[in-house]
């Protein structure tokens, strides 16, 4: 299954911890603060387990599972006009579930 990482986070330092984590992963960024990639569920459980364990108070981190035909579906927005995935290559995710 594809999955979609966001966080908010306020430390420069623990930010970086959890782009390597992501990164270590194999998620790929997608945004800023936006990551994307495909992962088993019980691989989720584990990056968000050690995810938890970086994050400083009153930062928040989400995931979300997207299934693979609804991932197929992903529209990027930019000033003028819509991509669909199709379209343009830097909305592409590759890869098996790992």
């Amino acid at each position: 299954m594809h999955v979609i990482v966001a966080y908010d986070i306020r430390r420069n330092d623990v930010r970086e911890k959890v782009r390597r984590l992501l990164w270590r992963y194999g998620l790929c960024p997608i945004s800023k603060s936006v990551y994307a990639g495909r992962l088993t569920w019980s691989r989720l459980a584990i990056l968000c387990e050690q995810l938890s364990r970086v994050v400083g108070e009153g930062d928040s981190i989400v995931a979300v599972p997207v299934q693979d035909a609804d991932f197929g579906k992903t529209l990027a927005v930019t000033r003028g006009k819509v991509w669909y995935r199709s379209e343009r290559a830097d909305v592409n995710v590759a890869g098996t579930d790992t």
